[in-house]
């Protein structure tokens, strides 16, 4: 099941902060080790380069004010992953315990927390009036409780809730917070992380597509199908047979898929729910083959500029990536002048009389007679090399362009 996303943060490479139309990328976390490698792809941090994270926000687009200057992702996707998980007491709780006390807490404390709000205590209420009819009405106060019954109705309406409420709360320590009052009944945290190792997280399996297979009987215009069962792609032959058997199929011709998700954003659509899955599976092979040779931004840099519009001519562009020229680090056409200017003159990018010159004015026109074109992963053109197509050739009798 796909966990509920919680924060968004920005990430940038150090080296490229302050270059001409280079913006970084946005992550979503919880994220998958894939879904975080194409937001590193995005922000073109590869090979271990520096990197930051500049910006971190809920989902409704707040700033958490709570996370420290520069986390590390690794920790920070971890807390996302144990927010996400809370109930919903204990999400109150702990939104009310970071607002709690002057000092930010440290990413070890923040994950700490999340292990130590069995014994916080969240009530309903918006401020110290309600707060002390509160204590009162569930006989909280003992000075009161200690009253004869018979005296007790009188006693109540002299009452001055406010100021009990006010001097309980600053006896607790509590806070008011989106409309509940949060205290930390004993404070004592659970040490479960020590600042170095992070505990082991459950964590799925990588994947370029996830199905949800279905039966090829099934009417999606209908009704829900009775059963589905997860397929991640790429997979072998045993993990094909146990999912087939799982659906009661004989084979992938027997089925569609009813979702399908990729960490990949131009494969997230791009296929109907009844495509080849074998090819499908191809096509994931030679994904991960692309990642190990470190040409995954460059393919995905291709899908955005070639109208790939079916998985015959994505098969093709696995292979035949020899037919862009992509620079990865280049974010603007202002740059990319000035990266033809340094070729087409031979000018060392050390010359001090660089500085001297703009290229905003002649920008535009280099790109366009290049027809070089910016994506989220850097800039890329089609070079004169001839595709050689093995699948959409036989479909279409067209050449990719």
């Amino acid at each position: 099941m796909q966990k509920e996303k919680v924060m968004i943060v920005t990430l940038m490479r150090s080296d490229l902060y302050d270059a001409l139309g280079y913006v970084g990328s946005y992550l979503n976390l919880p994220a998958s080790r894939d879904e975080i490698q194409d937001a590193m792809d995005r922000a073109r941090i590869r090979d271990g380069l520096p990197y930051q994270i500049v910006e971190c926000f809920n989902m409704q687009g707040e700033e958490l004010n709570f996370i420290q200057e520069k986390p590390s992702l690794d920790e920070l996707n971890f807390l996302a992953h144990r927010i996400s998980d809370l109930p919903t007491h204990d999400l109150l709780a702990f939104n009310g315990c970071v607002a709690m006390g002057d000092e930010q807490p440290d990413m070890k404390a923040l994950i700490n927390l999340t292990y130590s709000l069995e014994d916080v205590h969240v009530v309903p209420v918006n401020n110290d009036r309600e707060l002390g009819k509160f204590y009162v009405d569930n006989d909280f106060i003992d000075a009161i409780n200690h009253i004869p019954p018979e005296y007790q109705k009188e006693l109540l309406e002299l009452l001055d809730y406010e100021k009990i409420g006010c001097e309980q709360r600053k006896a607790e320590g509590g806070i008011f917070k989106n409309g509940y009052y949060v205290v930390h009944g004993s404070g004592v945290m659970n040490q479960i992380y020590d600042g170095a190792h992070l505990p082991d997280l459950p964590e799925e399996a990588p994947y370029i597509f996830k199905l949800q297979l279905a039966e090829a009987d099934f009417n999606m215009e209908d009704k829900e199908p009775d059963k589905t069962v997860p397929l991640l792609l790429p997979a072998g032959d045993k993990k094909i047979l146990a999912a087939l058997e799982q659906l009661g199929a004989v084979s992938l011709e027997e089925c569609v898929f009813t979702h399908c998700s990729s960490p990949i954003p131009m494969l997230e659509q791009a296929f109907s729910f009844s495509e080849d899955i074998d090819k499908m599976n191809l096509l994931a092979e030679r994904i991960r083959e692309l990642e190990n040779a470190g040409e995954l931004p460059k393919f995905k840099a291709a899908l955005e500029i070639s109208d790939c519009s079916d998985i015959d001519q994505a098969l093709d562009l696995t292979r035949n990536l020899d037919c862009y020229d992509f620079n990865p680090d280049l974010s603007s056409p202002e740059e990319y002048a000035r990266q033809e200017f340094l070729l087409r003159y031979h000018i060392p990018e050390s010359d001090p009389d660089l500085k001297l010159l703009h290229f905003s004015r002649c920008d535009s026109k280099w790109m366009q007679e290049a027809k070089a074109i910016t994506t989220p992963y850097g800039i890329i053109r089609r070079n004169n090399q001839e595709m050689t197509l093995d699948f959409s050739i036989k479909q279409t009798g067209q050449q990719m362009g």
